[in-house]
């Protein structure tokens, strides 16, 4: 059961997110519902999007999805990270990071403090802020923890209340995704 007032009830079993994506609420729905939180949300998306490095995100996205068990979140693309040059080659190597070659530096230090932030953001040590302000600077790396906590709440909100079906990240950030009960019709 939801709490959320004239949503669907939910799957209480712990393992929701393995289920098949396209099962769940959708995003119109919830924004006809609470189109505030839905349109301050896709705000928050689209600022992150906006400030950061593309296929940083991107990545970090991806493993944020993948340590939530987030498969419809996972099987997503952003058009802006593949402009830039994200591959799937890349992305299938993600769960290897730490090793695999396709990763830079910079990617690697992204990652390691995407990865502690997820699991437990007490846990972020100097070290992992120092390497991604290393590559990113004291300003780039505020902005990333910033875009990382963004696109973590967004993912965490959509599991929690059964939402699978979401506009691309693209058409969150454009602005073009419906929030509105007016757009939605």
């Amino acid at each position: 059961m939801t709490w959320l007032a004239r949503l669907p009830d939910g799957d209480p079993d712990p393992d929701r997110p393995a289920r098949a994506p396209g099962t769940g609420t959708d995003w119109q729905r919830l924004a006809a519902i609470r189109p505030e939180a839905v349109e301050a949300l896709a705000g928050l998306v689209a600022a992150a999007w906006a400030e950061c490095d593309p296929v940083l995100l991107e990545l970090a996205r991806l493993r944020t999805a993948t340590l939530l068990r987030n498969r419809a979140e996972h099987a997503r693309r952003t058009a802006r990270a593949e402009a830039a040059g994200l591959t799937e080659t890349k992305v299938a190597e993600l769960a290897a990071w730490p090793s695999s070659p396709l990763f830079s530096a910079r990617e690697r230090a992204c990652l390691a403090l995407t990865e502690q932030f997820v699991v437990d953001a007490n846990g972020v040590t100097d070290g992992q802020v120092a390497g991604v302000t290393e590559h990113l600077g004291p300003e780039g790396c505020y902005t990333f923890v910033q875009a990382l906590s963004v696109l973590e709440t967004f993912q965490r909100a959509c599991l929690t209340l059964g939402v699978e079906t979401v506009p691309d990240v693209d058409e969150l950030a454009s602005g073009a995704a419906p929030t509105t009960p007016e757009e939605l019709r």
